[in-house]
């Protein structure tokens, strides 16, 4: 199926229909998160998003606009397309019909689940380890741009919420049976979050983005962005065309701007999932030894002394992750969801918004 921007019969029968990509723009919106989602540590991160949102948002409305005005102040064709002036931008609409989509991959589904084993939280050393492998692992990802767009994306539904509420359930019990462990009650409480379906809600709503511009724009061609390319060198030499040419390259740089929201919003998911686990998994088994030292102090009421180690360590190891935690939200406000300076293409060209009529 052809791009619904573009029509291929004939060279010079190549055009764009403002029409239906003014319909299809007004179509597209991002939801804001609410507050809670990333638990009071993550404030920064949600801001950050809906920021990012309220951005795209806005630059969609400004292309529907535009998108209106080329409708009203170009010459259309009987069918509503409008045609260039000269070969190099009717290349450019002609462009875009095989194109790959920016994300690939299904959206996160409820069903995703959450693959960590007990034996995580039998002692919280070796998950304080395996949580620093883990962000060793991430590396990767801090150092993706939103060009990690065009890369397979798996989807994984947020299960934060739900894994840091059962971290604080078993921690209340734990407090009741260790001084110590009330320590990391307390400290946990800044890493509860809520709103795990508003997050996938956010994912969702990035990835189709991304796709219904994809399809608008032919974004993600490599044969696009030399099209445009050549139109930015000097090929569009006509005002009209000139406005074709910013209309599609604004169209292009915001799939990717999208692209790049989805891919660090999910990227981050999949980490702070398997932090959440670490630490719940931490609690579970600490709480395991805990119980069994009270009941050994019926007997040996040295027991109890050993149940302040335990829960101190307990604690210990919740400051580790939390940290973990804290760092990953802080690098999705300041490097995942920050806006970019300039978009997918065309290379060497600044970042363009779509043209007023």
């Amino acid at each position: 199926m052809e791009p619904l921007a573009y029509r291929q019969s004939g060279i010079r029968e190549t055009g764009l229909n403002a029409r239906d990509i003014r319909k299809a723009l007004e179509k597209l919106t991002v939801p804001g998160l609410p507050l809670g989602t990333f638990g009071i540590a993550g404030g920064a991160a949600r801001e950050r998003h809906n920021q990012a949102g309220d951005e795209f948002n806005s630059r969609a409305r400004r292309g529907a606009e535009s998108a209106e005005g080329i409708s009203h102040n170009m010459k259309l064709t009987a069918d509503g397309y409008v045609r260039a002036s000269n070969e190099v931008m009717r290349a450019v609409l002609a462009v875009g019909r095989d194109r790959q989509p920016l994300v690939r991959g299904k959206a996160p589904t409820p069903e995703s689940e959450v693959r960590n084993g007990l034996g995580y939280g039998l002692t919280s050393l070796g998950t304080t380890g395996v949580t620093l492998i883990r962000l060793a692992e991430a590396s990767s990802y801090l150092q993706r741009g939103s060009a990690a767009g065009v890369a397979n994306l798996s989807a994984e539904a947020a299960k934060m919420a739900n894994l840091s509420q059962r971290t604080l359930s078993m921690l209340k019990v734990a407090a009741t049976m260790s001084i110590t462990a009330g320590t990391g009650l307390m400290l946990w409480l800044a890493t509860v979050t809520w709103n795990d379906d508003k997050v996938d809600e956010a994912i969702a709503a990035w990835r189709h983005a991304t796709d219904s511009l994809g399809e608008i724009f032919g974004a993600g061609d490599p044969m696009k962005l030399e099209a445009l390319a050549a139109a930015w060198h000097g090929g569009a030499k006509d005002v009209a065309d000139q406005k074709l040419r910013d209309f599609v390259t604004a169209g292009v740089q915001l799939a990717d701007y999208a692209a790049g929201r989805a891919v660090g919003l999910q990227d981050a998911v999949k980490q702070l999932n398997r932090l959440h686990s670490y630490a719940f998994w931490t609690t579970m088994g600490e709480l395991g030894v805990i119980a069994a030292l009270r009941l050994v102090a019926a007997v040996n009421p040295a027991a109890r002394l050993a149940t302040i180690t335990v829960g101190w360590r307990l604690s210990l190891a919740l400051v580790l992750i939390q940290g973990a935690i804290t760092a990953r939200l802080e690098y999705l406000a300041g490097e995942s969801l920050k806006k970019d300076s300039v978009g997918a293409g065309p290379p060497g060209v600044e970042e363009t918004d779509f043209p007023r009529f």
